[in-house]
């Protein structure tokens, strides 16, 4: 049993999106739970807070299972005392997080950033994991097709600007149609921590470096698992889950048509059935 007791961790719908705090070693992890069912916990990508998830996807998702959303150490609401951050490391946070909410097993999904995450902690933690999500991610090392030079600089530009960066999440097809994207996010509001988001960009650097990433590790995971992507995915090509999905025998692949890296802000109940039915199959 975990330090937070039971009061924090039954499934009280009352708490549904209640920000909460799990101790974890050198950290405070925020989280918030939706619903009630088995559990699924759903890891953020590269720089953004638990806040960035679509708020239409939960709603589904929370009708069948236990949503756990949460923000990564020293993110948003989130502390942290450690002075390096690694996705081995991040996925060790997952473990400990379900030890304190008294969770055996869980659902794990991830995007972009945090289907790393997702991954690493299927391959280490493999009889924690029910059944494992991979959205708009790759496996690392060498094997990864990078995006074109132009979404790169965006990507690395301190200075681009917001509506710069919000096209790398839809395609251009979509966008000349939809002027103002934005309205298809959540509002978020948690604060961002630039050192934080320093060292994650540093721990993707070593995930893309020979010998980094779980490629050489997929081959070892038998639950069941769903990688699903938009076709025009503009920052991590539909190629790579292509790639990613042949090197897990128990994969299934969607990608879904004419939608990019934010397809759960761009078709939200598209993307949510998918996830269900692969679910609940």
């Amino acid at each position: 049993m975990g330090t937070l007791g039971q009061e924090s961790i039954n499934e009280d719908n009352s708490k549904d999106g209640v920000v909460l705090y799990a101790n974890i070693p050198n950290a405070k992890i925020a989280y918030k739970t939706f619903g009630s069912g088995e559990p699924l916990i759903m890891c953020i990508g590269y720089s953004t807070n638990m806040d960035l998830w679509s708020t239409k996807v939960i709603e589904v998702l929370q009708t069948k299972y236990r949503v756990i959303v949460f923000d990564y150490r020293g993110m948003g609401l989130s502390t942290n005392s450690d002075s390096t951050i690694s996705i081995s490391s991040l996925a060790n946070d997952i473990n400990a997080l379900l030890y304190e909410l008294s969770i055996d097993k869980a659902h794990v999904l991830g995007w972009s950033m945090g289907g790393y995450v997702a991954q690493i902690f299927a391959v280490n933690y493999p009889e924690k994991v029910r059944k494992l999500i991979l959205y708009a991610t790759n496996c690392g090392d060498t094997l990864v097709v990078n995006p074109s030079q132009e979404i790169i600089d965006i990507l690395e530009n301190p200075a681009a600007t917001p509506m710069e960066r919000l096209g790398l999440l839809f395609p251009d097809e979509w966008l000349a149609t939809h002027p103002e994207p934005w309205i298809f996010l959540p509002n978020a509001t948690e604060p961002y921590n630039f050192e934080t988001i320093g060292m994650q960009y540093l721990a993707i650097q070593e995930w893309l470096t020979p010998g980094g990433g779980s490629a050489g590790h997929l081959n070892t995971l038998k639950m069941p698992v769903l990688v699903i992507c938009g076709d025009n995915d503009k920052v991590v090509p539909s190629q790579n889950s292509s790639d990613l999905s042949g090197l897990i025998k128990t994969s299934t692949i969607i990608k879904v048509h004419d939608s990019g890296h934010g397809l759960m802000y761009q078709l939200p109940e598209t993307f949510a059935n998918y996830l269900l039915t692969f679910l609940e199959q």
